[in-house]
């Protein structure tokens, strides 16, 4: 396989087995001091420079954010995502920002751009002992700006880089993939010596990369051996799609079952440059932006998805003031169904998922797939927004979020055909701790809650005055084997607690349980006092959402029950 795609990129790129020095391609920029702005009264892009101490040196760089930034980020903290752009040898971030104009696509688009200084003006691509570590510096600059921004440690991070620059990119998403999503570089590649490195400092990891290089010269040697090692890493298939713009011709080689673990090839037009706007918008509407890394397994830096918006999973975005708090955002699935499901007087399931700290309804959506299952299975469910992008999960017996969620409810019952016996929470972290502190409050309004995955309130909540423990109620917790206490609320204290009390205080169970393993998932099922109880850890899974759970929860446990009028729980 690997043949015929290098094969079909000496086709597509028309040449052979040429020689250049290591990690180089045929120039594809202008040189250095000859820079065009992308237009002829461009001005040089006003960033902000700042500064981390790596192995005890200051090392610059340069950083833009869209003047909305902190309105983005209230609005989707996930979508908040970060470009990282290294110049090119010779240059530095400034004018890496004034030639690729990411600061323009930045502002169109809504995302945060990185422009790192190496020191000296050149990049240490060989790795020369006692020079500077460049994946260090880049690690650390990367934390600053999540940092700086109220970004979580898992947002999206994209490379990108020209010439010594694309090396860099590059070599970085080889030996620390952690770091990035995807990688696209313009006249470099990584060089012989990183393709030499022993396989336990390339960790194994997919990543969507982008290639490109200068019309009518020879393939290199190394660039072969990139084109070789996306290849693999991704699984492509050997033959790809070829598309054409102004730009560029391109060849894509994607996996048979997920079109965004891919490598694009690349080829510029005889007399265009890669180091403008129009490349940059190219990386980012055609692989960046619709490219995200779920941390949903830790043997494999996790996963790519494909990314998507509120109109594309069909959601219906509504902001509305529901009490004198003030507007609050939620977005909603109805079943396309609905008028059919809902004929004759029928009522349907409905369901709450809350978004974690530094999350987003949309995200939540995105991790979770809660939709796709209520248009399988015939119920309604909400994604609540929470402001600055999380909740109030205190005990005061009418906390903000406890009251919207309650208006929200009322709101949901008014505007569908609510089944109220079949009403169900979820969550995730911060979002799960909300799940459990509307339920020791309200346990009679649902049916069944599903706080999973991890996030709990204190031990010491669980004796105030307004948590109930007389009313049973199904109750499905989980966590990842890799989660950290420091990762989610609560910690191991609240995680013992919250086990303790719902299994033991409120549904009394006592007995021994039964295990269930379901691949990675390993749950315990106690079912001998008044409701169902479980606990489920997965392997290989940090604090994120685990793959498949809202279908799992479903068909297993929600499904099953409702609560009557009376507030007694039956099982279907």
């Amino acid at each position: 396989m690997l043949t015929s795609i290098v094969a079909a990129g000496l086709v597509a790129c028309g040449g052979s087995d040429g020689q250049n020095p290591e990690g180089t391609a045929p120039p594809v920029v202008t040189p250095p001091g000859e820079e065009t702005p992308s237009a002829p009264d461009a001005q040089p892009v006003a960033l902000e420079k700042l500064s981390v101490t790596v192995d005890g040196k200051e090392r610059t760089y340069f950083v833009y954010a869209p003047a909305n930034v902190a309105e983005l980020r209230e609005n989707d903290a996930r979508g908040v995502r970060v470009v990282i752009s290294l110049h090119d040898n010779g240059q530095d971030g400034q004018a890496n920002a004034d030639r690729t104009r990411w600061s323009d696509v930045a502002d169109a688009k809504g995302f945060v751009v990185a422009f790192p200084n190496a020191a000296g003006g050149n990049w240490n691509t060989q790795r020369q002992p006692g020079s500077a570590d460049e994946i260090a510096f880049v690690r650390a600059m990367a934390a600053a700006v999540r940092t700086k921004y109220a970004l979580t440690a898992t947002i999206p991070t994209y490379l990108t880089g020209i010439g010594a620059g694309a090396t860099m990119a590059q070599q970085i998403a080889m030996m620390a993939p952690n770091l990035a999503t995807a990688v696209a570089g313009v006249g470099g590649v990584a060089g012989a010596s990183t393709f030499e490195l022993p396989a336990s400092e390339r960790p194994a990891s997919a990543m969507a990369a982008w290639i490109v290089r200068a019309a009518g010269e020879p393939l290199a040697l190394d660039e072969m051996r990139q084109i070789a090692y996306w290849s693999t890493a991704n699984g492509t298939a050997s033959s790809g799609t070829r598309t054409e713009t102004e730009l560029a011709e391109t060849v894509s080689y994607a996996h048979p079952d997920n079109a965004v673990q891919q490598l694009k090839v690349s080829t510029l037009r005889t007399g265009r440059a890669g180091d403008g706007k129009a490349m940059s918008e190219l990386f980012w509407n055609e692989m960046f932006d619709k490219t995200v890394r779920f941390a949903d397994n830790t043997q494999t830096n996790g996963t790519l998805h494909a990314n998507q918006t509120i109109a594309s999973m069909q959601l219906v975005e509504t902001t509305k003031a529901l009490n004198p708090d003030g507007p609050r955002r939620w977005l909603t699935y109805v079943p396309s169904n609905y008028a059919a499901l809902t004929a004759g007087g029928a009522k349907l399931p409905i369901i709450f998922s809350f978004h974690g700290r530094n999350g987003s309804a949309r995200f939540q959506a995105l991790i979770t797939e809660w939709h796709k299952v209520a248009e399988a299975k015939g119920f309604i469910v909400v994604y609540p927004q929470g402001i600055g992008a999380t909740w109030s999960a205190s005990m005061e017996p009418d906390t903000r979020d406890v009251r919207f969620f309650l208006d929200l409810l009322a709101e949901m019952k008014a505007s569908y055909a609510i089944d109220e016996t079949r009403v169900f929470l979820n969550g995730s972290s911060m979002g799960t701790a909300l799940t459990n502190r509307i339920a020791v409050q309200y346990p009679e309004l649902f049916a069944a809650i599903a706080p999973c995955y991890s996030g709990h309130l204190s031990p010491a909540n669980y004796g105030n005055a307004i948590v109930k423990t007389n009313v049973p109620l199904p109750v499905w917790q989980c966590r990842g084997v890799d989660e950290l206490p420091t990762e989610f609320p609560g910690g191991t204290a609240g995680e013992t607690a919250a086990r303790n009390f719902w299994r033991e205080t409120v549904n009394r169970n006592m007995g021994p349980f039964t295990l269930q393993v379901d691949g990675r998932r390993k749950t315990e099922i106690w079912n001998d006092g008044l409701a169902e109880y479980r606990w489920q850890l997965t392997d290989d899974i940090g604090h994120f959402w685990h793959p498949g759970q809202a279908l799992k929860m479903w068909d297993e446990m929600l499904s099953k029950y409702r609560r009557t009028a009376d507030s007694h729980l039956v099982r279907r």
